[in-house]
């Protein structure tokens, strides 16, 4: 099975030069991921799965796939934890 990951209901995301801006209309709470260039907004539609978006960021930014996996589930289980995304299994 594959784990995915979505914005939760009430969440909007946005592009900044830093990284992304996720804002959940619900609560009025703001969200602010340093990113920089690994993550997109399009990111959380739900169509990626861990291993491709572990393998987009390693292969556009030269990361090591370990470091940007580490990284990755670190911040989607703080993300999924604060109620902004989910991670659905399909």
């Amino acid at each position: 099975m594959k784990r995915v990951y979505r914005l939760a209901g009430d969440v909007q995301v946005r592009k900044e030069s830093w990284g992304l801006l996720f804002y959940s209309r619900d609560r009025h709470r703001l969200f602010f991921v340093r990113s920089g260039g690994w993550l997109y907004p399009h990111h959380f539609d739900g169509r990626w799965d861990t291993a491709s978006l572990i393998s987009d960021i390693a292969g556009r930014t030269g990361s090591p796939a370990g470091v940007v996996e580490k990284s990755i589930l670190k911040l989607a289980g703080n993300l999924v934890e604060n109620g902004v995304i989910t991670h659905e299994l399909c």
